[in-house]
Order: C-alpha cells, then structure tokens, then sequence
C-alpha cells in the first residue's frame, strides 16, 4: 500500500507522526491522530520517517498513548520496540550513573543546573526513555569547575580531551563547555558547561540573569536546578544545530512551549534575544518548529524578531520550510563525522592511522554525499538531477559557513590548516617523538575499556 495525501500534500503517514510527537494533545489533536491512523496506507513509510526524526521511541508512545499502536503491523511494531529498547538501555545506564554524581555535587555545594533533553525527560515528557540522551548537559558556575573535575576523578570518570594529550580545564575565552567526560563503563557521559554558547560566536549571553532565575527541583529524588521556562526556551534555539532539524531536536521546542503555557513570559524572552543578538537563530528555530506544530506563542516571537534576521536567514529559513515532507526529512548529522574525524586525527600520532583521518576529514568536508547535500539544501525528493549536482557543489560552502557560526570567524580555518601541519609532523618520526603522542590502545585499556568500547562512546555522540 503506498501513502495517502491529505490536503496541502502532507500525508497521512506524516501527520501521524507529527501528531505523535505531542506529549499532552488536546482532545482535536488525538482525534486526528486516531483519524489519520485509520488512514494510513503505509506503516513502514511511518516507521521510517520517526527513524528518520531520531525520535522513534516518542512516537511509538504517542501512538501508544492514542491506543492506535496495535493497529500497526506486527513487524512495524517491532521496529519500533528494537529502536526504544536500545534507547531505554542507553538512557537508565545515563540517568542510573547520573544521580548519583549530581548528588554528591550537590554536598559539594556545586549548583548544577541540567539542561535540555534529560531536564525535559523529568519535566516536560515525564519519561526518562523518550528519546536517546547521548549524554547529560549541565550547567555549573565557571568559579565551580575546578571542583566538578575533582569530582569526576572522583568517580573514576576520564576526559575526551586526554585522548589528545591534554588536561581537561575552563578554557572560557574559546568555548563555553569543557570536553566530555566519560565513565569508564562508557555508560555515562556528561558535558559541562558554564555558558550556553561559544563564545566566539560573538553572541552576548546575560548570564547573571539567567542564574537570577535558576529553580530548585527535584531531579528523580536529587536535588538540583533548572533555567526558567524563557531561558529553556531560548537555549533551544541558539543551541539548535543548523542542519540537525528532525523531530527529535523540534518537538523539544514545541512540547516546552505548550507545557510552559501561560507562564511563558514572551516579553522576557525577547529582552533577552535582543541583549543577546541572536534574532536569526531564534527565528530559524521556531520558523521550523512552527509549520510542523503551530503556536501562537512561538508565531509572536517570530513576528517580534522577524525585522531583526538577516537577509541570508530569511532566505534559509523560507527554503526550509517550503514543504513539510521535506523538513520531516531534513535531519543531518554530516557536520558530526567531520568533528569525530578532526577528533581521530587528533588523537593519533601514527603516520597511517593519521593519514587516513586527514582524508576522513577533508573528504568529508568537501565530497559530502547525495544524500546530505539534498538535506542541506532542502531538496524535495524529485528534484532534478541538475538541483542535486548544485547541492553537492554548495555543500562544502553551507558546512563552511555552520562551523564558522559556531566557532568563530578565525577558528574553523585556523583548525583546518593546522591539520595539514600536523600531517606533515606525523611523517618525521623525530617530530613524532617530541610530540605528546597518545597510545589509543594503552589510553583504552588504562580507564578499563577496549580500543573498541572506546569508540564505540565517541561514534555514539551526535
């Protein structure tokens, strides 16, 4: 059976799985949701694009919630169930080695606020398995740093940044978080941050506001804190990667909203876009969350920034959101791969290991497949084959062009030339020595993994 059309084009298949990505749908929602259930001609065609929107778990317990699950075929359902169980596995093995640390951060009288997706789990969704946490974000004081990386070691935790040779510590003036830190089950993984945002992005974050806000909760029987609603709401925004913009990252940004409701102060939250300067990627954001799940909170912000965006972002954002069916399938995680590339050829002093990272990066960056190109232009399905060679030629520029939002003007082109000296380094084996070369293997078996499970934890952070 193929897929029916509803009006405006958007499927039935396609209005299911936007429906059940509402954590609380009204009443007319969950009848449409039971509707287009009944209509659906195609249930692979829906696993495929929750798979697609990373957010097969969620949807699964939308449809559950609807009483409409069983209607899916016996080999669907299982899909679905394969894809929460590995989830849920990842997810008790995060929160399960979480708790414990947050308390004792707690005792050391660290604040920790936690952030987006685990904060949502507990807050927003009521389900700690709703989606797949590659790790859990918190947001601790820059005077309070010292301390949490004492912690860490003292639970055996090490530092992505000692695969490279270097001591993890506050580097405030380049970034806004310090390197992962790792469990050495690998079952826990946890990003700290003392800001929000690079900080060579050049946006100016008021921070003291932000902690003038914190709210004690309590966190799954530990005490901790989170940002108000109008901050949650705002780091979701700046924080949206520009070409990650599945449902998974989207309907974080359309369950807050809803569930803040009438608390949510839309005056203060514009205050701090414009202290912050960041109008486009605000706009970007809720442009997108907006044609999948309108709302007239988000439609106001919109409209309240809009005179703000800059011509490139009021290009982008209108190419994004042309059609539904092909924002559903927009997610990329291709700007993930060119990091983990940089990372492997950090990491390695071995001439050949080194050697074939350098082509894993560079080709990467600048022979990006069919396939994440159309995404990152938005191309629909049957574009030409003309559109799709366009694509693939803009795709080192619009890569380009993200890393630099993200870094900084000077620091992408800074990282990449420093990768051509460095390969030049690794073949003179007396530079080599003098280097701080890093043993992979030995670095695995030290904190009590395989070279293997080591990998295993990097591959698995988006």
């Amino acid at each position: 059976m193929t897929a029916r059309a509803l009006a405006g084009g958007v499927t039935a298949e396609e209005r299911l799985v936007v429906l059940a990505t509402l954590v609380a749908p009204t009443a007319d929602e969950r009848a449409e949701l039971v509707l287009s259930a009944a209509r659906v001609g195609d249930w692979a065609a829906v696993f495929d694009l929750a798979a697609q929107g990373a957010t097969a778990p969620l949807v699964a317990a939308g449809l559950r919630n609807a009483k409409v699950f069983d209607v899916a075929p016996t080999s669907v359902r299982a899909n679905f169930e394969t894809v929460a169980g590995a989830v849920a596995d990842v997810n008790r093995a995060r929160l399960a080695g979480a708790l414990p640390l947050l308390r004792r951060l707690h005792e050391a009288g660290v604040r920790v606020v936690v952030l987006k997706g685990m904060l949502f789990a507990a807050e927003v969704y009521g389900d700690p398995l709703y989606k797949r946490m590659n790790d859990i974000d918190i947001l601790v004081e820059l005077a309070d740093i010292d301390t949490v990386i004492e912690i860490y070691r003292e639970f055996g935790m090490f530092s992505v940044s000692e695969l490279l040779g270097k001591a993890p510590k506050a580097r405030e003036r380049r970034t806004h978080h310090l390197p992962s830190f790792v469990s050495r089950d690998g079952g826990l993984v946890v990003g700290t941050h003392w800001g929000l945002i690079t900080p060579l992005a050049g946006y100016t974050i008021d921070y003291a506001a932000i902690w003038s806000r914190v709210r004690e909760i309590d966190y799954y029987g530990v005490r901790a804190s989170a940002m108000s609603h109008e901050d949650n709401l705002h780091h979701l925004c700046i924080h949206l990667p520009y070409y990650k913009t599945g449902l998974r990252e989207l309907a974080d940004i359309w369950n807050l909203v809803r569930f803040a409701g009438a608390e949510l102060d839309i005056e203060l939250l514009l205050a701090e876009i414009d202290k912050a300067g960041s109008h486009n990627l605000v706009f970007h954001a809720l442009s997108l969350a907006e044609l999948l799940v309108p709302n007239p909170l988000c439609a106001k912000v919109i409209d309240a920034v809009a005179s703000k965006v800059t011509a490139f972002y009021r290009y982008d954002v209108a190419r994004k959101t042309r059609s539904v069916r092909t924002l559903l399938r927009s997610r990329s995680t291709h700007t993930a791969r060119i990091e983990k590339a940089y990372l492997e050829f950090n990491a390695t002093q071995a001439p050949g290991e080194k050697l074939a990272r350098f082509r894993a990066l560079w080709s990467n960056l600048l022979v990006v497949p069919g396939a994440e190109a159309a995404k990152m232009s938005s191309l629909p399905a049957d574009a030409t084959v003309l559109a799709r060679a366009g694509a693939r030629v803009a795709a080192p520029y619009r890569l380009t062009r993200v890393f630099q939002r993200d870094l900084g003007p000077w620091l992408f082109p800074a990282a990449l030339v420093k990768t051509v000296v460095d390969l030049g380094i690794a073949a003179v084996p007396r530079a080599r020595r003098a280097g701080q070369a890093v043993d992979i293997d030995a670095f695995a078996a030290g904190v009590g993994m395989t070279r293997g499970q080591l990998q295993a934890v990097l591959d698995g952070q988006e």
